[in-house]
């Protein structure tokens, strides 16, 4: 089946052998002549067949034929589109003009060919070998700066100028394009047609409207290209899409990830949030701690952050958590340790990785007194004591009474450091205030938490600060 479509306001009205055919000769002729230089096409059907590169005849993959465009116009361009069937092939009624553009998108197995220019009898289309394809995956903003001159929306789309691929995005959501390997321009602008008509009525520039961005190195096939984030606005300098002002700049340092479901798809919506405070010292001011969600992933599973303005460690950490419908913890998990010298000077965006979720895990355990650990023959004192335990880098921290069984439930599964240190603030304060090495009063146990249950930990020791490291 062959589409009609469009992108960026700029549509094509394509019907095949139904145009108007006007000739005296057994052939039939129809098109159309376009300002780039393109001849009228003849009314012969457009074929061709669709290979994966191992050989495989490629079933659904898009093929879309598209006019050769002349100059550097960001506006898109012409085109129609199918689908090739069970066994790979394609058919066009026609040809959009005697020379045309194909582009054939595989997005199943992440393959890709683009001809810049070929005809309808050209043996290429014959046996169409695709390749792997390059990735270009960021996010775009909508930002207004000031009253807009019309509703814009929040749908945009993406595409590469001159050239049959694109790709519609949502404000704030990612998006991932397959492109050909190589060194491309990029455009951008509003997703509706109606739109950009109402913003040229209104004389917003077509520069504004039509945001371009190139990229400085080439991509080689089967990379990805992470870029961003962009921001779209009919107030910003037209010639770059990212934006000079204080709010969000250039050089503004970000944190990014992506997270993916247990099942191993991308996980959306996942709640996001940036642990500093690796021990809970600021968390214990209560009885205990909160996940606090400072943003979520969205339908592809990215989040963005700010590089935190303090890192009061060496390093820190990203907490995820995905909720039930009855606000309890599907799946949990925790980044690696950022170093804070990878965020020193930074001016761009840091990606941090990708992150599994697994189904959340529990601690079961309690804490004993040992007042002096070179005294091996003592027992453990039961006299009631206040600690604080934790998951090290992660919300989960509780404040208990020693010689008392505790549960900390919904923590990630994995690898993790328990650590425990005095419960009394005060405490606390007073070996901050004098610089006391953490081995002093903090203590750091390894423990495996198994996915789905409890680590039921034996009791736990804990011999506290002395008198004389403590006092002032």
């Amino acid at each position: 089946m062959m589409r009609s479509l469009e992108v960026c306001g700029i549509a094509l009205a394509f019907a095949g052998a139904m145009l108007t055919a006007c000739s005296d000769s057994s052939d039939s002729f129809a098109g159309t002549v376009t300002d780039t230089g393109n001849t009228l096409a003849m009314v012969r059907p457009v074929t061709g067949a669709v290979a994966l590169s191992d050989g495989r005849m490629a079933v659904g993959a898009t093929v879309r034929m598209a006019i050769v465009e002349a100059g550097d116009s960001l506006q898109g361009i012409q085109y129609v589109e199918t689908v090739t069937d069970t066994k790979g092939q394609f058919t066009f009624d026609s040809s959009l003009s005697d020379t045309f553009q194909l582009a054939v998108i595989d997005t199943g197995r992440r393959e890709v060919t683009y001809f810049r220019q070929t005809t309808a009898l050209s043996k290429d289309l014959e046996q169409i070998s695709l390749k792997k394809a390059a990735v270009f995956t960021g996010v775009l903003y909508y930002e207004e700066m000031g009253e807009p001159p019309v509703s814009v929306g929040s749908h945009f789309k993406v595409f590469m100028p001159g050239t049959p691929f694109f790709q519609s995005v949502f404000a704030a959501d990612s998006f991932t394009m397959l492109i050909p390997a190589g060194n491309w321009d990029f455009a951008f602008c509003p997703g509706d047609p109606q739109i950009i008509s109402k913003l040229q009525e209104t004389g917003v520039a077509d520069s504004l409207i039509f945001r371009s961005w190139t990229m400085s190195d080439a991509v080689k096939a089967g990379d990805t290209l992470f870029a961003g984030p962009f921001i779209w606005s009919p107030f910003v300098k037209a010639d770059s899409l990212i934006k000079e002002e204080e709010k969000i700049q250039e050089k503004t340092a970000r944190i990014s990830g992506r997270v993916y479901c247990k099942s191993g798809k991308e996980c959306a919506g996942v709640e996001v949030q940036l642990i500093t405070d690796l021990y809970g010292f600021g968390f214990v001011e209560g009885d205990n701690t909160e996940f606090t969600p400072q943003t979520v992933t969205d339908s592809m599973g990215y989040w963005y952050l700010p590089v935190p303005e303090e890192v009061p460690f060496d390093s820190f950490r990203v907490e995820f958590r995905r909720l039930n419908k009855d606000s309890t913890v599907s799946e949990a998990g925790l980044s690696r340790y950022v170093k804070k010298s990878e965020v020193k000077n930074l001016k761009d965006t840091l990606n941090i990785g990708k992150k599994t979720l697994a189904r959340p895990s529990a601690l079961l355990s309690g804490v004993t007194l040992v007042i002096d650990k070179r005294d091996t023959s003592q027992s453990n004192n039961c006299m009631a004591y206040s600690v604080v335990v934790g998951i090290k880098g992660t919300s989960h921290f509780i404040r208990g009474v020693t010689c008392n069984m505790f549960e900390i439930e919904e923590l990630p599964a994995g690898t993790n450091d328990i650590v425990l240190y005095p419960g009394d603030t005060r405490v606390i304060s007073a070996l901050q205030e004098r610089d006391a090495p953490l081995k002093d009063y903090v203590t750091v146990t390894h423990v495996e938490l198994p996915e789905d249950e409890a680590l039921k930990q034996q009791w736990m020791t804990y011999t506290p600060p002395s008198v004389s490291t403590s006092a002032k």
